[in-house]
């Protein structure tokens, strides 16, 4: 019976840690920023390509990415398309980084 407890809490915690790493909200500084820039789409755009002109090295893409979605309510199937304007927050830090790639 010890050892079914044991299995249970390892994978309950091991869950834990996957769902807060999955869940960006937790640790995203772009869902607390005041700076946001607006973007036309562009043929052949992805908010992959979007997001690596206002991330820097040391960012993670994938919050930048999770908060453009959330900041224009787009869910993960959702296309985005050749002149549709979307909302881009910029951290502080990546400010100089936007102008030189704009």
């Amino acid at each position: 019976m010890y050892k079914l407890d044991t299995i249970w809490i390892v994978i309950l915690v091991i869950m834990s840690i996957f769902l807060y790493d999955t869940n960006f909200e937790f640790s995203n500084k772009y869902l607390a920023c005041a700076t946001y820039q607006i973007v036309d789409v562009n043929k052949g755009d992805s908010l992959w390509t979007i997001s690596a002109r206002y991330v820097t090295d040391k960012d993670d893409i994938r919050h930048l990415i999770a908060a453009i979605k959330q900041l224009n309510r787009l869910d993960n199937n959702t296309q985005i398309y050749p002149g549709q304007l979307l909302k881009i927050p910029v951290a502080s830090d990546n400010i100089r980084l936007a102008r030189e790639t704009n």
